[in-house]
């Protein structure tokens, strides 16, 4: 992204060119790490992964 966008809630990141496929696997991995968490396969959808919003529900919901 260039220095003063701004990054909406809803936006796409792949659309955006934010997050590719490695980018997607690396985000994963981290959220997996962080968050203690384990991604079922069936949640591995891109409603969940695309936007920031999606990413942040997909956390909140596993995390409880």
């Amino acid at each position: 992204m260039e220095r003063g966008s701004v990054l909406g809630d809803n936006d796409s990141l792949t659309q955006n060119g934010i997050m590719d496929s490695i980018g997607l696997l690396e985000l994963i991995d981290y959220i997996c790490e962080t968050y203690s968490i384990e991604i079922p396969e069936e949640m591995l959808t891109p409603e969940n992964f695309d936007s920031l919003e999606g990413i942040t529900n997909l956390i909140s919901r596993l995390a409880k």
